[in-house]
């Protein structure tokens, strides 16, 4: 089943509703994995069945507010297409924490800490943000979605069973999955509060590198969009009820020794594409899956029919 029309409508109603002078954006890259180097990262991708992939989630601030570090925001990774593409989980890769999970489990002060450092290869948080940890209960892993999210795979945590945009509408289940916040939580201490055991406070405005997975192309595998949705009624970032509807509980500190981060913005997603490539240039793909690879072509995927 094909979506990568409609997901790409989706992501272009995200950014004509919450369009204002400070956004927050996040970024989805993808490129191939390559255990040596860090290296190959783009938005759009060729690839062929079998092919092991990387994705991460970048975060930046756009507008005119002073801001001097982001505080927090939850999101949930969609991709489309994902027939029978494999998910890497920690039962896949060796690593402790739940089998079908995504990286450790816990937060920034938990032994051993709940996050993983940005290398080639390793997936869950990236450090320090961890603040709000995870549980056995509240893991991070995939969930394949039914009905008219049939074809698709969502990132969240453990226990947010519905889809996005799915679920009671208010009270302490919204976040299962009405109100986002069952997804990839990503906060850090503030620094007032920092103990000297803490990691070091992350100061980044532009490109922060806040979360990674990786997964292998499927046999039957087509052209897939990886983004967070963040219309009304199909929003995947963790919201606040405004009143009238859900808007994006996203928050950046005006200062490095502010307590309580006092800016929230909109949301706009900028999202990654895997694609097929043209017959003629399969070749090169199948190369390019070997490390160090830096392949730049844009071939557009292919349309619903």
């Amino acid at each position: 089943m094909r979506r990568t029309a409609a997901t790409v409508a989706i992501a272009g109603l995200a950014l004509a509703a919450h369009a204002q002078s400070d956004v927050t954006r996040l970024t989805y890259q993808v490129r191939y994995f390559d255990s040596g180097h860090d290296e190959g990262w783009t938005s759009t991708l060729p690839a062929a069945p079998g092919a092991r992939l990387e994705v991460r989630a970048l975060v930046s601030f756009v507008g005119t507010a002073p801001v001097a570090a982001l505080s927090q925001l939850v999101f949930q990774p969609v991709i489309t297409n994902w027939g029978d593409s494999q998910l890497l989980t920690n039962s896949d890769l060796g690593l402790p924490g739940p089998p079908g999970g995504i990286g450790p489990v816990g937060g920034t002060r938990s032994i051993p800490i709940g996050t993983v450092d940005n290398l080639p290869g390793v997936y869950g948080r990236i450090t320090p943000w961890s603040a709000n940890p995870t549980t056995t209960s509240t893991f991070l892993r995939g969930h394949v979605g039914t009905g008219t999210a049939s074809g698709m795979l969502r990132i969240a945590q453990a226990h947010i069973t519905n889809w996005i945009g799915v679920g009671a509408t208010s009270g302490s289940t919204a976040n299962n999955n009405v109100n986002g916040g069952g997804g990839v939580a990503i906060a850090q201490i503030a620094n007032p509060s920092r103990l000297p055991t803490d990691p070091p406070f992350n100061s980044q405005t532009q490109n922060i590198v806040v979360f990674k997975f990786g997964f292998i192309t499927g046999s039957n595998f087509e052209a897939m969009n990886i983004f967070t949705p963040a219309s009304p009624g199909n929003n995947g970032f963790g919201s606040l009820w405004d009143g009238t509807q859900y808007v994006p509980n996203i928050r950046w500190f005006a200062g490095e020794n502010e307590a309580s981060a006092s800016i929230r913005t909109a949301v706009e997603c900028i999202p990654a594409s895997i694609v097929l490539p043209a017959p003629a240039t399969l070749g090169v793909v199948l190369v390019a899956i070997l490390p160090r690879s830096r392949c730049r072509l844009r071939t557009r995927p292919r349309e619903s029919r």
